[in-house]
């Protein structure tokens, strides 16, 4: 059985929604929506937020959805460094993203932004000892996946101050019943709704039929998970091998 997906149709919806993520948190907007929802006027220092403009951005996965980030961000006047293995820095000066190792990007940025898969090699990628090497006070956004962040060393950070705030659209378990983080008003939370858009699921659902199609009529597969893609002038070669 070929099992597909469709990557990538959703990548403008999960760019958008980390860039609505770090702009409700830099200015505090759902906890003034609950103060005003409760009949009270904090106007004035309650919900001070912060600025975007000359702020560093640390990118953390400059692949499609951090590349469309970083595009947004340096319309906020934001200074985009970013961190990726595979990331040629031809590629990611043509990007507008100077690519640094991750010590230097996490001693660097103001704002700290995921989008890489949660693999063995990233589950935790910012622990304890990551949030030590941030500056101090620097925000969290993590429209990607949940595990990369380790969410006790992260309430233990926004509980000393350590980390100023945070954005999380994903979670370690699903949903977080019970977890601390729900108590905090310093942390922005959306339940996975990165991809949550009448266009992403338009077209997440076209490219898919269009795949399932391709496949029965001609053989062709494109974004299998268990199944190497073959060219089409390829297939008839490689057939027989592939049966």
């Amino acid at each position: 059985i070929v099992v597909m997906n469709a990557p990538g149709e959703n990548t403008i919806s999960a760019a958008e929604h980390t860039l609505s993520m770090l702009l409700a948190m830099a200015r505090r907007i759902p906890a003034a929506d609950r103060s005003m929802r409760a009949g009270r006027w904090e106007h004035g220092t309650t919900f001070m937020g912060v600025e975007l403009y000359a702020k560093t951005l640390g990118v953390l996965g400059v692949g499609k959805v951090g590349r469309e980030v970083a595009s947004r961000a340096r319309a906020f006047g934001m200074e985009v460094v970013g961190f990726d293995p595979v990331l040629t820095p031809e590629v990611a000066a043509r990007l507008g993203v100077q690519i640094l190792p991750l010590p230097e990007v996490l001693a660097r940025a103001d704002f700290l932004t995921l989008h890489l898969p949660l693999t063995a090699e990233t589950r935790h990628l910012i622990g304890r000892e990551q949030m030590q090497r941030c500056r101090r006070g620097v925000r969290i956004i993590n429209v990607a996946r949940g595990g990369v962040v380790d969410e006790v060393a992260l309430v233990e950070a926004l509980d000393s101050g350590q980390v100023a705030g945070a954005a999380l659209d994903v979670f370690e378990h699903e949903p977080p019943s019970g977890s601390p983080l729900l108590r905090l008003d310093s942390v922005v939370l959306t339940p996975h709704l990165g991809g949550s858009t009448r266009e992403a699921q338009e077209k997440v659902a076209a490219r898919i039929a269009e795949q399932i199609a391709a496949y029965l009529r001609d053989g062709t597969v494109a974004n299998a998970v268990n199944v190497e893609g073959v060219e089409p002038r390829l297939a008839p070669v490689l057939q027989p091998y592939r049966d």
